[in-house]
């Protein structure tokens, strides 16, 4: 069923055109989840703990750079629209920087091995940003409808989760065929692996649009403002609760990816199994996207999350019984069932963004898409950079973990408890947020239904009372402080 949005129908193409962007945005985490501090470390020669804090160096960039671009985004004007230019302007630096984090330097000493890396992590990070913020803010000005935009987020973790599989594997591939030279391996990855996550952004561009600028309503905001306006976004109850998910199911995600390589090679002594174990998990977490979809439409997106989380603490519970006997049939399947429940650990709180911006119109009477893309952006790196990756330093160190060496039976011990511990905290967080998330589609329905009575000049004070409640169940915030009110002062 088309959708009318504007003056352009939603199609079933259309989704796939808008999903294929985060081909990007997923398979790029999941290579330096995976591999690039094991680069780092095994390749690059840099000791786990400041292999770490390559990643935590770009965060500080990053908390200005992903505001500034949500800012930037809601104010540009060309005639390819404030969104879309930037798919363009991002091509060929995506394939550069990516390339510059795999290239093995000698610049003699540890200092400067970590200033290369570091200023590579960041240069990455700038144009993940440039591309990323606005393509975030899309999904909510191609349509207002509940289920298209669920259909679109479908469709975008769909891809993500291709673009994964695809990461979580064939790079690991190509490196092992250069036995003799690893450092060969990943160049040849890292220039694969830079056009792949590039081109599709000439399908994107094409195959998308934006609403006029005259339908969302305009920020009129300086830039000495952009950080206090950043801040105001946490006034929104819905976004709290739904910012704790995603930081607790993509942190999760993190550790268990960034370990991987470690737990195989070293605790179960099985790397050669590397890229049968991470596509039986990236195959599964494909396949059960539309299972969520579907849950989240008929019982709500936080339902689906909830339901996900279970399913992932199960599988993460079952590898306390792998180990070095185990066979490749058994970790297989433990990995089957950790994919069914990172399904919806990965593809839920980005489902949800689009209903998010729908409260936070309600609270201040404006189209802020680009601000919570940033947002999101900038919570995605930072949850990755500057909590999952310095932490996972750390513990490598703590540890006693001595790269390319017999590890000791207490370094292993303490690797297994890490990889199960570490992600089964962060899941239980998530699934004790998700308890509190209110938008269903019911509720959803009342809340765009009284945006719609609002902008056509409706009066506040003839508001129903179902509409009243929902509206304050979701925002957090009395109705009279609604659109117009004194929430439209907090931005």
């Amino acid at each position: 069923m088309n959708q009318i949005t504007g003056h352009r129908q939603v199609k079933t193409r259309h989704e796939i055109f808008y999903g294929i962007g985060d081909i990007f945005g997923g398979g790029s985490f999941i290579i330096i989840g995976m591999l690039f501090m094991f680069y780092l470390t095994e390749i690059a020669g840099l000791p786990p703990l400041l292999a770490g804090f390559v990643f935590a160096i770009g965060k500080v960039w990053d908390a200005i750079s992903d505001p500034l671009m949500g800012y930037i985004s809601d104010r540009t004007r060309t005639r390819f629209g404030r969104r879309r230019v930037y798919f363009l302007i991002g091509i060929i630096p995506i394939t550069v920087s990516f390339f510059l984090m795999w290239v093995p330097v000698n610049l003699g000493s540890t200092a400067a091995l970590f200033a290369y890396y570091s200023l590579a992590y960041v240069l990455f990070s700038t144009v993940f940003t440039m591309v990323m913020v606005p393509y975030s803010a899309l999904n909510a000005e191609m349509t207002g409808d509940y289920r298209i935009r669920s259909r679109m987020s479908g469709a975008r973790s769909t891809f993500s989760g291709i673009s994964s599989l695809i990461a979580g594997t064939i790079p690991k591939l190509i490196i092992d065929s250069f036995p003799g030279s690893p450092q060969k391996g990943y160049l040849v990855m890292a220039i694969a692996f830079g056009v792949f996550f590039a081109l599709p952004w000439i399908i994107v561009f094409t195959g998308t649009w934006e609403l006029p600028f005259e339908q969302a309503r305009e920020e009129k905001k300086s830039l000495s403002s952009i950080f206090s306006q950043f801040s105001t976004i946490l006034v929104n109850r819905s976004f709290r609760v739904h910012i704790s998910m995603y930081i607790a199911s993509y942190t999760a995600m993190d550790i268990l990816m960034a370990l991987f390589a470690y737990y195989l090679t070293y605790y179960v002594q099985k790397p050669g199994i590397f890229s049968i174990a991470m596509g039986s998990l990236m195959v599964t977490q494909i396949l059960l996207f539309p299972l969520y979809v579907y849950i989240g439409n008929r019982k709500g997106k936080g339902t689906a999350y909830i339901i996900g989380l279970f399913v992932w603490a199960t599988g993460m519970s079952l590898t306390l019984l792998l180990g070095p006997e185990s066979s490749t049939a058994s970790i297989a399947l433990v990995c089957v069932i950790i994919g069914a429940g990172t399904s919806a650990g990965v593809m839920i709180p980005w489902a949800m963004l689009p209903s998010i911006i729908d409260v936070d119109e309600i609270i201040t009477g404006e189209k802020r898409s680009g601000l919570y893309s940033g947002a999101m952006t900038l919570v995605r790196k930072l949850v990755q950079g500057a909590i999952a990756m310095p932490l996972i330093g750390f513990m490598l160190d703590a540890i006693g973990f001595v790269s390319k060496q017999q590890q000791s039976a207490q370094t292993l011990h303490g690797l297994k408890f890490f990889f199960l511990l570490g992600p089964a905290l962060l899941i239980i967080a998530g699934i004790i947020a998700a308890t509190r998330f209110r938008i269903t589609p019911e509720t959803h329905a009342v809340l765009a239904g009284e945006i719609a009575r609002l902008r056509q000049g409706g009066a506040k004070k003839d508001v129903g009372e179902d509409e009243r409640k929902v509206c304050e169940l979701i925002t957090g915030l009395p109705y009279e402080r609604l659109f117009g009110g004194e929430g439209k002062n907090i931005s």
